[in-house]
């Protein structure tokens, strides 16, 4: 054979069971002491080996009998490649639930690359159930940031079986560089995550042109109408038919035409003619995006049958990523304040080449609390706080009366939050993908905080209150540690392992009150309000889950704000991006924004 690179993919095994199956490819053990079962009598194991002598050696040296089904062996192109150093579920683990999704870490090879998910197609990212070959139909995609790769089945998978997992080469970055080809096993056992006892119906009422959808949804106050709002810059609003469908549909293309991206949409509680969004430098034009770029903006209807609103700028000059982190969701609080989930420039905490080498500002991965009651000076409130581009910012959010200050730190990049009934903020955070991101040193201390390439981080929901930090380090807030540190050689709550043991939380880091895992992508949630289901849903807390998951889970809070319980109550949608509760019927709008569509989950 040529020397050079090769993907070598064995399998092994069969249904008699007196053989411990083993395969080393030019020296190194790509499966050891595999010794099979009824349950799993087949194993397979991919690798990429240099060949320098002109062949290929495979051997079972170490193993008992070992009996090979079949090798596949493919060149690999000369040069670097994106790859997957790791992924959950482990390789070979056992006893996975029913419902997980396989994530995969991606290793890219630098400045901007990101995964190309229009690569990710069922037949470059395939998982077949291992004894016979079935496969299983489900979604592949990427993160919003296009750094993991995720398969969510679009079922239950059958209980105590053993799949495999296969990523082949024909899964690209961006620039065109394929993946190292992957391979995964693992079993099954008898438990999921669903609820039986709560059940919708899925019909889809709305399905868009070209290939991105809804960011957000709401509904008028008086519950006759939905409101939607896109990624590039439209406002649609329909009406509610007496069945649940939208009828009526009306387009308002102002910020469209101005090469805006909307998120934040919401309905001010004192006046039901106006609505307040956020509206970003465009997500969709290549980046970097420029940074202070993101608003606030009043848009207040018009009388009549017409929808031609009038949109006011209120805040400007609010930061913006190199990507698509930007000014996200908004809700008005228990006080009266207009709050603000405000996205990070950089993965976890310092530059890095992923995100541009763009630093923290004063303001990013923080709720911000907005006063809405305020006169705003033509313009809006500019609240830029460092100089760009040779543009001064000198905003103060400290300063006596300032009207858009600080409220929560250290929330890398939350899409969307809640105030609950009980009186308490929750916001569902999104953690930096694997091998992305930099820590910043601590100039206050004697030790090195600085961590290079900082592995996947979970996803958590936190419960923040005022002052509290959450664990993205901001030097311009002055918060330098990651997550809950290292502090003990055990394990410690939501650890960076990375850092040396001995390495403390931030003096006023609050912890997370739920760990959805890594790369699920939360991101809209509301509140559950109706008496659907004999009351079993009402005031749980409703999360979508764009990646991993595709799907709604409701998380149960006791008594004292607690997460006690969560449940999958939907499944199998298509990169869910938001949702909302229709008040009158209790049905749930979701925009399904993989598949450019709105779905109606009505209550059975």
């Amino acid at each position: 054979m040529p020397n050079g690179d090769y993907s070598v993919t064995v399998s092994v095994g069969d249904r008699y069971f007196d053989s411990t199956h083993r395969i080393n490819v030019e020296g190194q053990n790509i499966l050891p002491n595999f010794v099979p079962t009824s349950r799993q009598p087949y194993e397979l194991a991919t690798a990429t080996v240099r060949v320098n002598d002109g062949r290929l050696t495979l051997d079972s040296i170490g193993g008992d009998n070992t009996r090979i089904n079949y090798v596949e062996i493919k060149r690999v192109d000369p040069g670097n490649h994106p790859r997957i150093p790791s992924g959950v579920p482990l390789s070979r683990a056992s006893n996975i639930n029913r419902n997980a999704a396989i994530t995969l870490d991606v290793d890219l090879l630098g400045t901007g690359s990101v995964v190309d998910g229009a690569t990710l197609t069922n037949r470059t990212v395939q998982l077949y159930r291992t004894r016979d070959g079935a496969p299983v139909a489900g979604i592949a995609n990427t993160t919003g940031g296009g750094d993991a790769i995720v398969f969510q089945p679009s079922r239950s998978l059958d209980a105590n079986t053993h799949y495999t997992f296969r990523l082949s080469d024909g899964v690209k970055d961006e620039s065109g560089v394929a993946f190292l080809p992957f391979s995964t096993t693992f079993s099954t056992g008898s438990n999921d995550n669903s609820n039986s006892a709560i059940r919708f119906n899925k019909s889809t009422v709305y399905t868009g042109i070209g290939p991105l959808g809804f960011s957000s949804l709401e509904t008028s106050p008086d519950g006759t109408q939905l409101y939607g709002a896109t990624i590039t810059g439209e406002l649609h609003r329909w009406t509610i038919a007496a069945d649940g469908r939208l009828t009526n549909q009306q387009t308002f293309l102002g910020l469209a035409n101005a090469n805006r991206s909307i998120v934040g949409l919401v309905f001010d509680p004192q006046d039901p003619k106006t609505l307040w969004i956020t509206n970003n430098d465009s997500v969709v034009t290549p980046p970097p995006a420029n940074d202070f770029t993101s608003k606030i903006s009043k848009v207040t209807l018009n009388s009549g049958s017409s929808f031609v609103p009038t949109v006011t700028d209120y805040v400007v000059g609010l930061p913006r990523a190199t990507r698509s982190h930007m000014s996200n969701s908004l809700e008005f609080g228990p006080d009266g304040a207009l709050y603000l989930t405000q996205g990070g420039n950089a993965a976890t905490g310092a530059p890095d080449s992923n995100w541009g080498n763009r630093p923290e500002r004063l303001l990013t991965a923080s709720v911000l609390r907005i006063d809405p009651r305020r006169t705003a000076p033509v313009g809006g409130f500019n609240v830029q706080t460092e100089t760009y581009n040779g543009k001064p910012g000198t905003y103060n959010p400290f300063a006596p009366n300032a009207p858009v200050t600080l409220y929560g730190k250290g929330i890398r990049n939350a899409y969307d939050l809640v105030w609950h009934s009980n009186g308490s903020l929750y916001v569902p955070n999104n953690g930096s993908g694997a091998a992305e991101g930099n820590t910043p040193d601590d100039p206050r201390t004697p030790f090195n905080e600085v961590l290079l390439g900082v592995n996947t981080q979970n996803d958590y929901l936190y419960r923040v209150e005022s002052g509290g930090y959450y664990g993205h380090p901001n030097p311009a807030q002055g918060h330098y540690i990651l997550n809950g540190g290292n502090p003990t050689a055990g394990l410690d709550p939501a650890e960076v392992n990375q850092y040396a043991v001995g390495t403390q939380p931030d003096p006023l880091y609050r912890g997370f009150a739920y760990d959805f895992g890594r790369n699920r992508s939360t991101n809209g949630a509301i509140e559950y309000l109706g008496d659907a289901f004999g009351g079993k849903l009402r005031n749980q807390l409703l999360v979508t889950e764009y990646s991993a998951g595709d799907d709604i889970l409701a998380l149960k809070l006791g008594a004292n704000g607690g997460v006690i319980g969560s449940t999958q109550i939907a499944s199998g949608l298509n990169n869910p991006l938001d949702l909302v509760e229709h008040r009158p019927t209790g049905n749930l709008y979701v925009s399904e924004f993989g598949a450019n569509q709105i779905s109606l989950l009505s209550v059975v």
